[in-house]
């Protein structure tokens, strides 16, 4: 049975199913399998989320001319109520949005989206990676519905800084929370949507604003994700320190510093050989086979990763970046899935709170900290082997601190 929801907030609990709008779980028809996207109440419902065959495309792209006419109808109307709605201040992240707009309006919305619903789930392709997509937006989506505190009078010191000012202002009006995309980069790493707190890309100046809705921030990030990521795609063993310091010891001759080690592994990894002596270039050229990883992965047009994403039109000059990038950026995403679940099911309230590149950043409560063990081995195992985890703890973003395990 196709049916769709009325409001995607956790405690808006609706959908429009079987032609009637039911608010009460417990009436939910037991036969319900297919809908537009998930909201927070479906979780423990085995449903289809079919915006998700889209890989991130727009609705308008995907469906007939003789649907088009009424889709733009009702999305203009959505417009036109949260307009009006805005106008008269109405809130409307502390207000259902079914309780603002009027039932007959639900009822054409959802018919319209259920005919989309349907032609998309019989005539596109279901992807190839859609159960990774579905638990990924799904995650997404939960960690949308926590708030983020922001101390906005700390940030609005900023609001004078020439540099600074428009990110504070930015920062300021932004809706309470992290709304991320998954489709929103060629390489899949992930992106935040307008309105919302811009955590990725939030200047350090800022992110002592940022606290714990519980007791303190705990951040788990890899070691040289990347750099371990492309030990992984060769097949060779993890160094248990820290890779860097792995490179100064076994690779580099004439550099001394391991910042300085870091800067001329990338150079050379990504085509940059001025900071790289010759010497060097052989010795990485040696170990780290690119040559033998483009063959893999790379045809000519499509670079094709371990994990099944493809990423086309991509020149050789780019084709080792996506292919690193991208690997890496899905394994700290099914890390992020092994963690959630384990706070889901065995936390008193600890959540995972933000994704910011390759670090997972947990709101933590005290009463938690037994799972911390737990929680580092498994973001530590992955499909390339046992990666190290620097653990940081902090009162904010912006204190965190290097911790150690016992």
């Amino acid at each position: 049975m196709l049916f769709q929801t009325l409001d995607d907030k956790t405690e808006c609990v609706g959908i429009y199913a079987d032609n009637q709008l039911i608010f009460d779980p417990e009436g939910f028809p037991p036969e319900l399998t297919q809908t537009w996207k998930y909201a927070p109440y479906l979780r423990d419902l085995d449903v289809e989320y079919i915006s998700l065959y889209l890989e991130g495309g727009k609705i308008a792209d995907a469906i007939p001319e003789y649907l088009k006419d009424d889709w733009e109808d009702v999305s203009n109307k959505v417009l036109a109520f949260k307009r009006s709605l805005a106008i008269s201040q109405v809130d409307t992240s502390e207000n259902c949005f079914f309780d603002l707009v009027p039932e007959r309006f639900l009822v054409e919305f959802c018919e319209v989206k259920n005919k989309i619903t349907e032609y998309v789930s019989k005539n596109i392709e279901k992807p190839v990676r859609y159960d990774f997509y579905k638990h990924v937006s799904m995650m997404l989506e939960d960690i949308s519905h926590k708030r983020v505190t922001v101390d906005k009078q700390r940030v609005s010191a900023y609001l004078q800084d020439p540099k600074l000012k428009h990110h504070a202002k930015n920062i300021i009006e932004a809706a309470p929370c992290v709304r991320y995309n998954q489709f929103g980069t060629k390489t899949g790493r992930l992106t935040t949507k307008k309105g919302c707190v811009p955590i990725l890309t939030m200047n350090r100046e800022f992110r002592s604003a940022v606290k714990p809705q519980n007791d303190y921030f705990i951040e788990l990030d890899f070691n040289g994700a990347e750099v371990r990521t492309l030990l992984g795609l060769l097949g060779k063993e993890q160094p248990e320190g820290d890779v860097h310091d792995f490179h100064l010891k076994e690779i580099f001759t004439d550099i001394h510093t391991r910042d300085k080690a870091k800067v001329a592994f990338f150079a050379w990894l990504y085509g940059s050989r001025s900071a790289v002596i010759k010497q060097d270039v052989l010795k990485l050229a040696e170990f780290y086979e690119k040559d033998r990883l483009l063959k893999e992965y790379w045809d000519g047009n499509t670079v094709r990763t371990p994990f099944k994403k493809e990423i086309p039109d991509t020149s050789e000059h780019h084709a080792l970046n996506y292919l690193v990038q991208s690997t890496a950026a899905e394994l700290t995403l099914k890390q992020a899935l092994k963690l959630e679940y384990l706070l889901r099911k065995q936390s008193a309230g600890s959540h995972i709170a933000f994704l910011i590149h390759d670090a997972i950043v947990i709101d933590m409560k005290k009463e938690d900290e037994h799972l911390l063990k737990s929680l580092v081995t498994l973001m530590s195992s992955t499909n390339f082997g046992n990666f190290m985890v620097n653990i940081k703890r902090g009162k904010t973003l912006g204190s965190m601190k290097d911790i150690q395990l016992g």
